[in-house]
Order: C-alpha cells, then structure tokens, then sequence
C-alpha cells in the first residue's frame, strides 16, 4: 500500500480501497511528490449546484491527467477544514458526493454579484485568507470602479472613452449635450443587458436603443420621465461617449480579448471577433451579434498591439484587485485609427470559438498546478 500527500494540509491519500469509497484514475508521474487539490465555487439551490458543468467536467479530467484533482462546491459546503462537494468520477461517468480537505487552489465561478454579497461567501473569503489559499478570480468587476483604475494608466487612458457616474438629471443632461452620442450601463450588467445608446439628432429629437427596440422623443424632459429609475439612489450605471468605429458591410465589429494569468505573467488565448446584425447597441451573439473570423479584419499588427493592451490592464487590475487569473476586453477599433476599449470583464463566458476555449481550458489547468506547486513550495 502507498500513500501520497494530497491537497493543502497534505492528508495522505491510501491506495487501499474500502467498499463504499469511490475509486478515481489519476496520473502522475513517477516523482511525484504531491497531488493537488483544485476546488472550484459554484452557486447551489437546495441540493442542486449550478454552473456551466461541461467546462467544469473538462477542468477536472484535465487536472487528472496532470496528477491532481479537482471538485465544485458551493460556499455553504464549506465547515471547517472540511468540505462538502461534488467531482466527476469517470469510471461510472457520474458526478458524485464526496467530503474534501481543503483544496490548494480555488477557482471562483459564483455566477452573480448577489451571491457574492451573501454571508456564506463572506465566510469563505475569510478561510482563505487565514489559510492563504490562492484564489482564481477575487469577484465581479464593477464598471465604474475599473474604468478609474484603468484611467489611472498613463499607457491606457487614450483607449478610454469619456466616462462618468449617472448620478442625477443635471450632469446627465450636460454629459448627453457635450457627447451628442451616449451609452448607458448599468454597473454590473453583462451581454449587453440593460445597455442604451441614446442620441440627439440635428432636430433635437431623442432616440434611445436597446438590443430589441428603438423610442424616440420629441424633447428631453419626455425622455427623461421614462428613464427616472437611472437616478434613484442605489442605481449603479455609468455613461460613456459613443466613439465612432469601424464597420465591415455597414455593422460595426469589435473584438473580445481573452486573457488567462499562467502563474508567472498574463497571456493573450485568442481574439474573438463579433460583428453586430439586427441591431447596433451590441454586437454580443445572445443579441443578435454573429461571430466573424479574426482572419477577416486582421492586420499584420493587430494581434501583437492588443496583446500589449491586455498585459497592462492585468497589471492595473492585479495592483487594484489583487490575483487576477483570467478576464476578457471588449474593444473595437475606432474610424480615425487606433482603439477604443469598452470595458474589462471578470469570470469571462465561454468563448464560441473551439480553437480559444481549448487553449484556456489547457492554460486554466496548468496554471493552477503552477500555483499549488508555488505554494507548496512558499
């Protein structure tokens, strides 16, 4: 019988196999000294956890083929040094119960700010800071709060848009008639929810667009009786100038820049395209927006540029955040040259392109070996 150290507190895990314990497959090599834990925070209600499995699953059985292991659970699971979760056992293509120690790396998927504010989570963050526990992903990302950071970056701040709080009618009415052209978010919307692109055209009247319909208003108090809610206090958005870009066929595109931190320094899996269709608020596929082929608005330095951009935005949001191990930049290139960064996004989605979700799914795993190795190490 053999025993190897496993997870953070380094409990030995037997070879002996007892009736009522799952078995799993995992391969390491012949030196090696440890098997890693990586535990991965999803939401649960009731007894159902919920989170995008298939990635999950494909993270778990990568982590096995590099001598680890890996489980999803949720804040309320945890009690102690202990933790109640589920992984997925291979040999009865199952995902099944088990009790864990505490892992070596935890990656956070919690799917919304509002879960992130519950007590349990709270909880869980403080654990991990006693225990020193690196954490993939500290939480959502406001849009307001990253724009001041980023704006903070000399290197940054001409691909930033003019941006400011919605705060009340006042400065909302003097930002709209300096901009002409604007876009309302809310602070922590994503996929273009809740998005508008508000304009004044040369006749004073005021359209307003959102991905599925388009008003008008004959004058500026109308449209604002409709809008009262952006000034109730509590209400989180920012408005930012409308930047003229580039289009390809009449729409506009943009670019999604996926960024995953490999333990040493951020790097660049790949370069989505998407171009807008029935509407021009957002150019995100679950609004109507189609997915283009780099190679089709590719120039020779395109690449090598938003590589550069990508790098010191992580360096901006690890200095302001802490670890930063993955994130995503919606940008676009603007008609009179250069490019306009939108925003950054935390817990980035998957991406539809099979070559770059591959790619981060292969750096995600060997990044969180290379943080449980660091760590046992320090």
């Amino acid at each position: 019988m053999t025993a190897v150290p496993f997870a953070r507190e380094s409990f030995l895990l037997s070879s002996k196999q007892p009736d009522d314990a799952y078995t799993f497959d995992i391969h390491t090599g012949e030196n090696a000294i440890s098997i890693p834990l990586i535990g991965i925070i999803a939401s649960k209600e009731g007894a159902i956890y919920k989170g995008n499995f298939e990635l999950f699953r494909s993270i778990q059985l990568d982590v096995a083929s590099r001598g680890g292991m890996c489980f999803v659970f949720s804040p309320e699971d945890v009690a102690g040094k202990t933790i109640h979760g589920i992984t997925y056992n291979e040999a009865i293509n199952k995902w099944v119960k088990c009790l864990f120690p505490l892992p070596n790396v935890i990656y956070n998927r919690i799917p919304s700010r509002e879960a992130e504010q519950h007590q349990d989570y709270i909880n869980l963050k403080k654990i991990m800071k006693h225990y020193d526990i690196p954490y993939f992903n500290p939480h959502f990302f406001n849009k307001w709060e990253v724009h001041q950071i980023l704006s903070q970056c000399k290197s940054l701040q001409g691909y930033l848009p003019p941006t400011s709080m919605v705060k009340d009618e006042k400065s909302f009415i003097e930002f709209l008639d300096r901009h002409k052209k604007i876009y309302v978010k809310p602070s922590f919307a994503s996929q273009g929810r809740g998005i508008r692109l508000i304009e004044i055209d040369q006749n004073g009247i005021i359209i307003c667009k959102s991905i599925k319909k388009i008003e008008k208003y004959t004058s500026l108090s109308r449209f604002l009786s409709s809008y009262q809610d952006w000034f109730q206090p509590g209400r989180d958005s920012i408005m930012q100038k409308a930047i003229a870009c580039k289009t390809l066929r009449d729409h506009r595109y943009d670019y999604r820049v996926l960024v995953v931190h490999t333990g040493v320094d951020f790097k660049l899996m790949g370069i989505g395209v998407r171009i807008s269709q029935r509407q021009e608020v957002t150019t995100h596929v679950p609004a109507g927006g189609k997915i283009l082929s780099f190679k089709d608005v590719a120039t020779p330095h395109i690449q090598k540029e938003l590589r550069a951009i990508a790098k010191i935005c992580g360096s901006e949001l690890e200095r302001a955040f802490g670890y930063v191990g993955e994130f995503s930049i919606d940008l676009a290139p603007r008609e009179e040259g250069g490019y306009v960064l939108f925003e950054v996004n935390s817990k980035p989605m998957m991406f539809d392109e099979e070559e770059i979700e591959s790619k981060r799914r292969l750096q995600l795993v060997q990044t969180f070996i290379t943080l449980a190795r660091q760590h046992k190490e320090g």
